[in-house]
């Protein structure tokens, strides 16, 4: 029998970017530029399974804002039935260029990290310009975007809305990954 995770995959590649959940060292290495003690809201874009969000769940305050938005209906029952005891999580079946949307009917702090393996090489060029230009929005001028991708054939447009941080290379994943770490652009700078 297969996993969830692995029926989901082979049903749409297009919005689950890989065929197995992520290796422990690239969810260290995701977790790494997030200060916990510190965030008020972390947003989390197609959480699947909850790999990561099980470790922000066990690493953030009791009051930070944990916003999960999942396109899969299948993940996000999942995801719903796993946290439905959890102060202050909230999980959402919907796409992430509506987290604005979300976040005002939640009436949650600014946003201070978005974590995100949205499979832009996968995505319509337009929709993964728009979820871009719309984390670009949410974010607070001090808050960061954490993007891991298994290609870096989009580099150049995450580019248009964010100032690269730093990259890593993870290789200790099936696939390779790499783990982006933005700042919103203002004003195009």
């Amino acid at each position: 029998m297969l996993s969830p995770f692995v029926e989901e995959f082979l049903r749409n590649p297009a919005t689950v970017g890989s065929l197995i959940p992520s290796s422990q060292e690239l969810t260290d290495k995701v977790m790494e530029p997030i200060d916990f003690a510190t965030a008020r809201c972390i947003v989390e874009y197609g959480p699947g399974t909850g790999v990561f969000t099980d470790l922000i769940i066990r690493r953030r305050q009791a009051d930070t804002v944990v916003l999960l938005i999942e396109v899969n209906r299948r993940f996000c029952r999942l995801l719903q039935q796993r946290y439905s005891g959890q102060p202050n999580v909230h999980v959402i079946h919907g796409s992430a260029d509506k987290t604005g949307d979300y976040l005002a009917g939640l009436a949650a702090p600014p946003v201070d990290y978005v974590v995100c393996g949205l499979p832009f090489s996968s995505l319509p060029r337009r929709q993964g310009w728009r979820i871009l230009e719309h984390t670009r929005q949410v974010l607070q001028p001090s808050g960061k975007l954490i993007l891991f991708q298994y290609s870096l054939q989009n580099k150049k447009l995450f580019g248009k809305f964010f100032r690269l941080l730093d990259d890593s290379h993870v290789l200790l994943n099936l696939p390779p990954a790499h783990v982006l770490l933005y700042e919103p652009l203002q004003d195009g700078k």
